[in-house]
């Protein structure tokens, strides 16, 4: 192994070795001294939950970025700051940071401490990782991957293969309720009509009966499956054998891989298929550990950031290409994101588009 290989390890490592006093080593080890900014002058701070329930989701958020810092990935450092389990605790950091020197803030991830690091943040950008669209009403930029960058990326993909009527299968919840309102609201402009969606009580037996009446007698062209529950697994399986395009969310990238070898033939919207499995490679032979979406989306942000360097910059429209596909922010303050379709093919995954 070479002296950079494990000085990359070290650096991604250290901090995570002495949980649970992550959040206070972390911010010791990097962000202590003054933040240095990138090219663009941007002086980056990410919150994450390095402490608390979630901590090994934000501890491998955390370990991603600074992989890529510590190999000439990002074209600046980034503060990692705790931002704990409520709202305070992400408040203070956000404080932090903000005392820290930093110009912008990526993160939280959670919605529920989003409105108060704005606050906090008070004239500093934030880009929430959250996927709530609804939190552009805080003043955060929301940089997390909404249900509706999902459909409309299989909207596209029905409008490029020529497919003109699309289901979508009920969740019981909030996903699915907002993924059949995407629908709605982008299928005119995708030439795709827009059917009765499938109640989430339907049983697996009878999704080919329940695909055909909401075609109106005839299967639809596209049935769009948002959830991972199993109830949901066994359903999209139903729907797979009988012949229909059935394309689940980004969700799926999280799939075991007796799951991908169950749902055989099926599609899901992903991450960019050349990008984020080169990391997710180098990731694996690094730190022997695989590469969830969710980190990907903290390296997105960061890297964003840095490309952008600050407040004025953010409403440009530029385009960046990340792991999770190339993004640019609205006026709104939410994203684009042009996601892949990819397809599970013998147990790989395969790029679609």
């Amino acid at each position: 192994m070479s002296p950079v290989t494990q000085l990359g390890r070290r650096k991604c490592l250290s901090m995570l070795l002495a949980a649970p006093m992550l959040g206070a080593c972390a911010t010791q080890q990097r962000g202590s001294r003054p933040l240095k900014p990138s090219g663009a002058g941007a002086r980056v701070a990410l919150l994450l939950p390095l402490s608390g329930a979630r901590a090994a989701l934000g501890q491998q958020m955390a370990k991603a970025v600074w992989l890529v810092e510590d190999f000439g990935g990002t074209p600046g450092e980034t503060n990692v700051l705790d931002s704990g389990e409520t709202a305070q605790t992400a408040a203070d950091a956000a404080r932090r940071a903000v005392a820290e020197g930093a110009n912008i803030v990526v993160g939280p991830l959670f919605r529920d401490q989003t409105a108060a690091v704005v606050q906090a943040a008070d004239t500093i950008p934030v880009l929430s990782l959250s996927n709530d669209a609804s939190l552009t009403a805080s003043g955060a930029w929301v940089f997390g991957v909404t249900p509706a960058q999902s459909v409309n990326t299989v909207l596209e993909f029905a409008k490029s293969t020529g497919a003109r009527r699309m289901t979508v299968l009920e969740t019981g919840g909030p996903l699915g309720q907002k993924a059949s309102i995407a629908v709605q609201a982008g299928a005119r402009s995708a030439s795709v009509s827009s059917l009765p969606t499938i109640p989430a009580s339907t049983q697996p037996g009878q999704i080919a009966d329940a695909l055909r009446q909401a075609g109106g007698g005839t299967m639809p062209d596209i049935v769009y499956i948002p959830s991972t529950g199993q109830n949901a697994l066994r359903q999209a399986e139903a729907a797979v054998r009988t012949g229909i395009t059935t394309i689940g969310s980004l969700q799926w990238s999280g799939l075991s891989q007796a799951e991908l070898d169950r749902l055989d033939k099926a599609c899901f919207t992903g991450p960019d298929p050349v990008r984020f499995d080169r990391l997710s490679s180098f990731f694996r032979t690094q730190l022997d550990e695989d590469l969830g979406v969710i980190a990907a989306l903290a390296v997105d942000g960061v890297g964003m950031a840095h490309s952008l360097g600050g407040a004025s910059n953010l409403s440009r429209r530029d385009k960046f290409e990340g792991l999770l596909g190339d993004t640019r922010f609205d006026r709104n303050k939410t994203c684009e994101r042009d996601l892949a379709i990819l397809r599970i093919e013998g147990g790989n995954v395969l790029p679609v588009t």
